[in-house]
This record gives C-alpha cells, structure tokens and sequence, in this order.
C-alpha cells in the first residue's frame, strides 16, 4: 500500500460526510497526517461545540499515522510561502504540501484551488 498525505479538509468532510468523503474513507488507513493538521480538525471540533474529552476521543478513532511537525517541515512550510501566497493558502495547508514534498508522496485534500499549484508534487482532490 502506497501512502498518501492528507489534508485536514478531508478529515472533516470525513466527519461531515461531506461530497468525496467516501474517497477519503477508502485512504484513510494509508493517510498520514501533520499533528498540525490534526489540530486544525480539533479547532473545527470546537468550534461545533465538542467538549474536550469528544474531541480527544474523535482524534484517535482517525486510523492514520500521525506525523510530527519537525524543523525540516517547518522550513519547508515557510519555503512555500511565496509559491501559494496567492492561492491564500494557510500555514497548515503549506505544512501538508511540505510533508507531501519532502516524504515525495501525493496529497489529498478538499480544497480544488490546490490543484492551479505549480509545486512538484501530486495534487488530488476529493471534489
């Protein structure tokens, strides 16, 4: 099995049963996801009114490999800082594309802006 980096958008669509939710359920075993990008589906939690032990016990029913987010992926988000600044692109979306591009693996993510990237790495969408 080929691994996969996902975007925290897909995560929640997963959640919300979103469109394309049912591809993201397919990869999800084979996901690997930035703590960063965890946090961003924690902060979407919370926002919906989840109480704290509810959204510790959501995060660990994900059955994806959760990666750190080391100083080469920091470096590596900041890089990229220029390449997607006009695509609006937040820290955690610059730090799943840099785990993508440094781990040379695809990315999945909800967002279909990220497909006019010009980065050097496989860009797919749920959408």
């Amino acid at each position: 099995m080929t691994a996969i980096v996902f975007d925290s958008s897909v995560l929640i669509a997963i959640l919300k049963q979103e469109r394309g939710y049912e591809q993201g359920e397919a990869l999800i075993s084979q996901a690997l996801v930035l703590t960063i990008n965890l946090a961003e589906v924690a902060t979407y939690l919370a926002r919906q009114g989840a109480p704290f032990e509810t959204i510790q016990a959501i995060l660990g029913k994900f059955p994806c490999q959760i990666v750190d987010f080391t100083n080469e992926l920091v470096a590596m988000s900041g890089f990229l800082y220029h390449q997607t600044k006009s695509f609006g692109l937040s820290l955690g979306d610059r730090s799943c594309l840099a785990l993508a591009i440094t781990r040379n693996l695809p990315v999945l993510t909800a967002d279909t802006a990220w497909t006019n990237l010009s980065l050097s790495v496989d860009i797919q969408t749920i959408r």
